[in-house]
């Protein structure tokens, strides 16, 4: 049969309906994804006890990791798949697929052995202690080492889908293990009585379940797909693995600096007791629907830009990013200002401790104010991805967190005590939001009017 791109939605439909394509289904998994990284906090919580609590969000960072090389492999061979279609490079495309997925196989294979050796002292650096550890250290064994690489290709492979247009089966995917996790959790957790382990047991099998579906998509559509998931055809390409991992690195940067920033501010917390740590384990999963969202959406229109950017159409490029910082920033102001009023109520749903909601009211204040800059900041860094301007992606992120937040985190914890904690994220965000306009400005205006002028000659 005739292989296909759908060229109609790359090229010709009208940016807001071809962004709504693209996004609605991206937004619709991201909103599952949120559920569920909820689901094991929710669920947890209501065992009433801080110390299981607290081994959760110690263990959750490293579960951040996954992500982190979720988006190394999956945004990079995402982003030069996009492009190589609209170069109408049909070979690129379907040697990156399957050395974005069989590249990501074998590194993930390499790294669950690292972290089984090294989880220990991981978690005592994360702010374990001797009531919490017990927790911590079995969820991470359950959905990291075992777990892991059925967690990364899942989310490689819905990549791989979106990058030719199936954005709907890409989601459909994702959201299906989404929602088997919150099934399972009460069952696992409660029914089981497992607690910790139960939660960990539900993600492992719902990302399990998540992966199975989006091959079965792949087999389905392989004889019009430019996708293969052959291992290496023509033999392994060491330039293309490069480029994927290049283009990929700023978001799987992006994930790990952000978990050592959560790893330290864990840390921190910790000095104030279980109570805090279990408390702002409640507000990093809320502050994780502005992160997911912005995530859903820079997903969503990254194939798009690549596409168009490959194409030199430049106009279209332009017009998708409006749209998308347009999208971006309503839903952040709307999660800043919901999570303010309802901080108390919102602390509450997850776990009915005195102690806990008073931590947990006093962080979400402050921290949650970092929302409208930092969905700027991620948005304008996934985009430079799609257009494989990684450089300028890359450095803006790590002085980010290595520059800014870590460094600023440490001295209001300093001067203002668990407070000063809270506020060292807005204060970063802030910062790094000026540095991001600059980007994009250098990035797109400048770099696509040259490239324009070029093409004119």
């Amino acid at each position: 049969m005739a292989k296909e791109v759908n060229k109609e939605v790359f090229e010709v439909l009208p940016v807001p309906q071809a962004v709504a394509k693209f996004v609605l289904p991206s937004l619709a998994s991201t909103l599952i994804t949120i559920i569920y990284s909820l689901a094991d906090t929710l669920f947890v919580g209501m065992l009433n006890n801080p110390s299981q609590l607290a081994g959760l969000t110690v263990a959750f960072p490293y579960y951040q990791f996954l992500n982190a090389f979720s988006s190394l492999w999956g945004v990079g061979t995402n982003s030069v798949m996009s492009r190589a279609l609209g170069e109408k490079d049909y070979d690129r495309v379907s040697k990156a697929s399957s050395h974005g997925f069989w590249g990501s196989l074998v590194f993930m294979a390499v790294i669950c052995v690292i972290f089984q050796i090294l989880e220990k002292p991981l978690l005592y650096v994360a702010g374990a202690s001797a009531q919490s550890y017990d927790s911590a250290s079995v969820y991470m064994l359950i959905v990291f080492v075992i777990g892991g690489i059925p967690t990364v290709l899942s989310i490689v492979m819905s990549n791989l889908l979106r990058a030719e247009g199936h954005a709907k089966s890409a989601s459909s995917g994702l959201m299906l293990g989404g929602l088997l996790n919150c099934i399972l959790d009460p069952i696992f957790i409660f029914g089981a009585d497992m607690g910790v382990a139960g939660a960990a047991v539900a993600t492992l099998i719902s990302n399990c379940v998540s992966l199975i579906f989006l091959i079965i998509v792949y087999i389905r559509i392989r004889e019009t797909s430019y996708i293969t998931l052959k291992p290496f055809p023509g033999g392994v390409s060491w330039k293309l693995i490069k480029d994927v991992i290049l283009v990929g690195l700023p978001s799987g940067c992006l994930t790990v600096l952000g978990a050592t920033g959560c790893i330290i501010q864990t840390s921190l917390y910790s000095l104030y007791g279980d109570a805090a740590v279990a408390g702002w384990g409640v507000v990093n999963r809320i502050s994780f629907i502005s992160i997911y969202t912005v995530h859903g959406v820079a997903q969503g229109v990254l194939p798009l830009i690549g596409y168009n950017y490959g194409a030199k159409n430049f106009k279209r490029v332009r017009s998708v990013n409006k749209c998308a910082f347009l999208i971006t920033e309503v839903l952040a102001w709307a999660i800043m200002i919901l999570s303010l009023i309802f901080s108390a109520g919102i602390i509450k749903i997850f776990i009915n401790d005195a102690a806990t909601i008073e931590a947990g009211v006093q962080i979400m204040r402050k921290y949650m104010l970092c929302t409208p800059f930092m969905a700027i900041v991620l948005l304008v860094s996934t985009l430079c991805q799609a257009v494989g301007k990684w450089q300028y992606s890359l450095i803006m992120l790590a002085i980010r967190q290595l520059v800014f937040n870590i460094p600023i985190t440490f001295l209001l914890n300093s001067l203002f005590a668990m407070k000063g904690v809270a506020s060292g994220q807005p204060t970063t965000e802030l910062i790094c939001f000026i540095g991001a306009l600059f980007v994009y400005h250098r990035c797109f205006y400048r770099a696509m009017n040259r490239e324009e002028l070029l093409s004119k000659k």
